[in-house]
Parts: structure tokens; sequence; C-alpha cells
């Protein structure tokens, strides 16, 4: 009898030990889940706060430049100056919640390092800034393009905000399977151009070049000319 007692005994504690470890492989399990589910979350966050930026952030700000060229043009019309000043302060303060709110899909996105450069092009036009372009690239991958595109519009953005350039060089150049895209203007003192570490433009662009297995970077030379300057592989896949 206690041989079958004690016999029973260790099965039971041998079940009991069996269930306790699987109760803390399932508890592991699950804190991992929950973990993996977290970070991805977070990072689908990041991904669409940078989808936001890029794509409405991107009509603000168009709509920023026109209203603010549209202001210079309305010199001794106090009324509409005005009215175009309360336009620009409508716009500004939305751009600055499109840095908090994220919300939607991702959308039509369809950008290209040439739509972005002609744009760009004609833009800078309307300020009385000589803008070259040289970005042609037969068979240039979409999601480089995409990506080149916003290194276009992100100069460009930063050029009107920060200098008084007279001329404004987009040049694409490719060596060795790598791509180098500059985006100059000459219009920059010494020492101004200096990215801010809390900005979301360059912050996010070098986010996305670094995707690409590419690199970005500033320069300002001593006579004035500023360039942004990405380097991406010609060929990118995941």
């Amino acid at each position: 009898m206690p041989h079958q007692l004690y016999a029973v005994t260790a099965v039971a504690a041998g079940i009991l030990l069996v269930s306790l470890g699987v109760t803390l492989v399932l508890a592991f399990r699950i804190r991992r889940l929950r973990a993996e589910r977290d970070r991805a979350v977070r990072l689908a966050r990041e991904e669409l706060a940078r989808d936001v930026h890029d794509l409405a952030g991107h009509w603000l700000w168009l709509a920023s430049i026109k209203s603010e060229l549209a202001y210079r043009h309305a010199a001794g019309d106090e009324r509409l100056r005005g009215e175009l000043a309360e336009a620009l302060d409508a716009v500004r303060h939305a751009a600055h919640a499109v840095r908090h709110v994220s919300r939607g899909t991702r959308g039509d996105r369809r950008l290209s390092l040439q739509g972005e450069s002609t744009r760009a092009q004609s833009l800078l036009a309307g300020f009385g800034i000589d803008c070259s372009v040289s970005v042609a690239r037969p068979g240039l991958p979409e999601d480089v393009s995409a990506v080149l595109g916003t290194v276009v519009r992100e100069g460009v953005t930063n050029m009107l905000r920060h200098s008084e350039p007279g001329r404004c060089v987009i040049e694409l150049t490719g060596r060795d399977g790598r791509l180098l895209l500059s985006v100059a203007n000459d219009g920059a003192p010494h020492g101004s151009h200096r990215e801010r570490p809390g900005g979301d433009g360059l912050g996010n662009l070098r986010h996305r070049v670094t995707g690409l297995g590419g690199t970005l970077r500033t320069t300002a030379d001593g006579d004035g000319w500023f360039r942004l300057v990405a380097e991406v592989p010609e060929k990118f896949s995941e």
C-alpha cells in the first residue's frame, strides 16, 4: 500500500511539474507574441505617419508655397495680403497637425523622380529661380524613383524655407550600379543649412533612403552652395 501511495504521489507530482512547465512555456510564448504584436503595431504606425507626412504634407506644403507667392505679388493690396496671411497661417497650422495625427490609408502614391523634378522646376520658376534638371534614367525601378522623388521634394522644400537662391541644380548620375542624386542651390549662407535634430522631413527621408540600402547627406560649400545628396543602389530588391 505505501508503495502504491508513493507511486500515485510521484505521478501526481510529475503531472504537476509537466503542467507547470507547459504553463510557463505558454506564458513565455504569449509574452513573446504580445511583444511581436506591439512591435508590428508600432512599425505600422510609424510607416503610416511617414506616409501621411509625405502625402498630405506635400499638398499642404504646395498650398503654403503658392499662398506665399501670391502674398508677395499682392503688394499694395493690404486687404488681399491680410486674407492671404490668414490662409498661410491656416495651412501652417494644418501642417503642424499632420505631424501629430495620422489616419486614413496610404492612398495612391505614384511618386517619381521625373515627376517631382518637373514639378519643382515649374514651382521654382514662379519664384524667379533658375532651375536646371538632369534626371533622365530609363528603366529606373519604381521604388527607387519614388524615394528619389521625395528627396527632390524635401530638398526644394528646405531650399524655399531656409535660403534665397538664384539657381538650383537637380542632377542624377550613376556609376558602378550606384545612383547619386544631388539637389543643390546657391542661396545658402555659411552654416545656415544644418539639419535640425527633431525635423520630420529629413528624418523621414533618411529612413526611406537607408531602407533602399542608401545614404543621405548634406554639404554646404564656402561659396554659398548647399547640397542634399542621396546615394542608392540602382537595382533594389528586398
